[in-house]
Formats: structure tokens, C-alpha cells, sequence
């Protein structure tokens, strides 16, 4: 778009090419040679992986490689990790939990995945998904914020009883309690906010290949920041210098920031081309889209509002807990739970506000429907 001047109307200037056919999307573009990615994932909210067999799905017809979490192991790619130092409610350090590309021993959300298979087409993919051999042991899940935080609940990570990953705080508690100390009126109210995703035009999907000669990669994918991207990807995943990683976003079908961070995927597709020699595509369908992508953490909210005998606002006391899902492995969590907290306020004149959050992980499972779904496709 283009703006001259306060005032004048904005000229659109992407939509004639659109219009025309003309977009470039990631599955528009096509590498001589090119092969097809597919993820195997798991259809448990919370297991141990007792055994892990993907000999016949090798030696099936068209597959170049199965990537596993042991093969991961070996070649020693990296994970992400947040930038900002987050404490917990008693002053300890966050729980970081990052998410690796492939799981190892244990599984901790419906769609996790567990193997990226490489074939000729996707269908042949599919099919030697099919033949992977995995005995899953489940284990307890909790799903809601609140079932998450009770004592006694399953723990998501051994190493934390308790479920919680980081604890915020603002505002001036002294000033609340003697607000409500003296008002008339104190309004309570719980709500309670639903997980909600993104249903872009253009699901999440990506193209990457690796130059041997000039040990180069370069990814073409559905995101909405290419610097962050590659920054993410050379400093923790490939842990190269940022030359070596090349990230094109021609144009998107949608984001809505559920294209704003970086996933397994992008990285995995490098990784097989890699390892295949031969550019690897991987494009998500709807009902993958529904178990992979990022979503708006389901939240549970009490708040307290003191008001005078005539009305006005005196003080704003919240006590908020959210689920931010079984990984905490990057800062997208702690937007809305930090910055986001002026929403709790938004345009109206209140003197004082005592806020708390409690970023809480648990294992997430996914609606009956679209679990069945995608339990079809395996």
C-alpha cells in the first residue's frame, strides 16, 4: 500500500496481480527434482514411546528417508529457545521446556511429531506412514489451565510438578487492596476464553534445499517474518552463521501470527534435503493445520472491579492463568500474557490495577472430529 499524506485514501497495490491468478505461493513454485515431505504425528495427548520400528516403512516404494528422533540425536540440530528470563511465582527460573523437531521417548500433544517420511510423492509418503510400528504407552492428561495448577495433577515434565512454566506480575497491589478497602461496589467475574486458530487461505507449508557445494540452505515458506526466521534457524537450529540460510516468503495467504514463528517443519524439510540431496516440500492440510499450528492460549480469568457509590472504576484486580500448551520453548507465549495485559484495562481511566499471570504448561488434545481426521490419514 501507499499513503502520501494524512488524509488522502490509501491506494491498494498488490490486488491486480492477485486478481489475475498471478500470486507466487509456496506450492506454486517448483525445483527440478523435487521431493514430498509428510509428519508422522501422534494421536495421543500424553505417551511414552516404548518402541519405534520404521524398517519396512524405508524399503517402501519411493521413499528416500525417515527421519526419527533417534536420527535427530545423531545429528545434533538444535531447538529454540526463549530470549527473555522469565521467573516463577516463588522467584525460581521459568521452566524452559523447548519442543525438538522429532520426539524422543514421550509425546506430549495430540499432532506432536514423532517421524518426517520423504518420498517421491506425498501419497507414497502417507503410505509408508502407514508402516511405521509404534507402541505408545499412554499417560494421564490435563487439558485446562485451572485441572493443571491443582496439586497433585499429572505433570507434563517430570522435572516440574506442578505444571507451571512462568508467573508476571504488574501494578501496584498496595493501592488495590486499599481501593477496595473503601469502595461501594465490588464486581467479581470469571471468563473463561476459549483456544482459538488461525484458518488461512493458504495453510502453513514450506520448500527447502540444501546446496552441498556452497553448504547453503534455502527455504521458501508461509511465514511473516523471513529475518526472524533465519535467525531462529541458523542460531539454534543449524547453528550456522546467518549467510549460510536463505528464508523466502514470496506472498502469504494469511497469517494472523499464527505464521509468526518458527516450526519443526521448516527445519526438518532442510534437514532432508540434506539428506536426500534433492529439494524437500511439505505443505500442511486443513486437519494438520488444525494440530500444528500455533493457537491462542485458552485462558481462565478472575477479575475484581471496585467502584465508588457513584459508579466509577476505583481499582482492577485479576488473577489470570493460561495454557500455553505442553512446550515453552520460544517468547511468542509471553506476548499476550506481558504486553497484552493492557487489554485488561484498555480505553477506560483506572488508578490503580494489580495484575497476575501464571503461564501454565499441560497437554493439549484436539476435538474428537479432527482427531479421527487425521487418525484416517495415518
Amino acid at each position: 500500500m501507499s499513503v502520501q499524506s494524512i488524509g488522502m485514501p490509501v491506494r491498494r497495490e498488490e490486488d491486480l496481480r492477485l486478481l489475475k491468478g498471478k500470486g507466487r505461493y509456496v506450492d506454486d513454485v517448483r525445483e527440478p527434482n523435487g521431493a514430498h515431505g509428510y509428519v508422522l504425528r501422534s494421536p495421543h495427548a500424553h505417551a511414552r514411546i516404548a518402541a519405534l520400528d520404521v524398517g519396512r516403512a524405508r524399503s517402501a516404494a519411493g521413499v528416500l528417508c525417515v527421519l526419527t528422533g533417534a536420527d535427530l540425536a545423531r545429528r545434533g540440530l538444535g531447538t529454540l529457545m526463549p530470549a527473555v528470563r522469565r521467573r516463577r511465582r516463588n522467584g525460581s527460573p521459568a521452566f524452559v521446556c523447548p519442543q525438538p523437531l522429532l520426539a524422543g521417548d514421550r509425546v506430549r500433544y495430540v499432532g506432536d511429531p514423532v517421524a518426517f517420511i520423504v518420498a517421491e510423492s506425498v501419497h507414497q509418503a502417507k503410505d509408508a506412514a502407514e508402516l511405521i510400528a509404534i507402541d505408545y504407552e499412554p499417560l494421564p492428561a490435563v487439558i485446562g489451565a485451572e485441572a493443571a495448577l491443582v496439586p497433585g495433577a499429572p505433570a507434563v515434565w517430570d522435572e516440574n510438578p506442578g505444571n507451571e512454566a512462568f508467573f508476571h506480575e504488574v501494578g501496584d497491589p498496595a493501592a488495590v487492596d486499599a481501593a477496595f478497602a473503601r469502595a461501594t461496589h465490588i464486581v467479581r467475574h470469571k471468563t473463561v476464553i476459549n483456544r482459538v486458530t488461525a484458518n488461512s487461505m493458504e495453510p502453513r507449508g514450506c520448500l527447502g534445499s540444501y546446496d552441498r557445494d556452497q553448504d547453503r540452505y534455502t527455504i521458501r515458506c508461509t511465514v511473516q517474518s523471513v529475518h526472524g526466521t533465519r535467525a531462529a534457524l541458523a542460531d539454534r537450529i543449524f547453528k550456522l552463521p546467518h549467510h549460510q540460510i536463505r528464508v523466502v516468503c514470496d506472498h502469504m495467504g494469511g497469517g494472523f501470527g499464527m505464521k509468526g514463528g518458527c516450526y519443526p517443519e521448516y527445519a526438518l524439510s532442510l534437514w532432508a534435503s540434506e539428506v536426500t540431496g534433492r529439494p524437500v516440500r511439505w505443505i500442511a492440510d486443513r486437519s494438520e493445520g488444525m494440530l500444528s499450528d500455533e493457537q491462542g492460549c485458552g485462558s481462565v480469568i478472575d477479575t475484581e472491579l471496585a467502584l465508588d457509590r457513584d459508579g466509577r472504576f476505583l481499582a482492577l484486580r485479576t488473577q489470570w492463568r493460561s495454557a500455553i500448551g505442553a512446550y515453552y520453548s520460544t517468547d511468542r507465549p509471553t506476548i499476550p500474557l506481558s504486553v497484552g495485559l493492557g487489554c485488561l484495562v484498555n480505553t477506560y481511566r483506572i488508578p490503580a490495577v494489580h495484575a497476575q499471570v501464571t503461564a501454565v504448561l499441560l497437554v493439549w488434545t484436539a476435538p474428537d472430529g479432527i482427531k479421527r481426521a487425521r487418525m484416517r490419514s495415518l
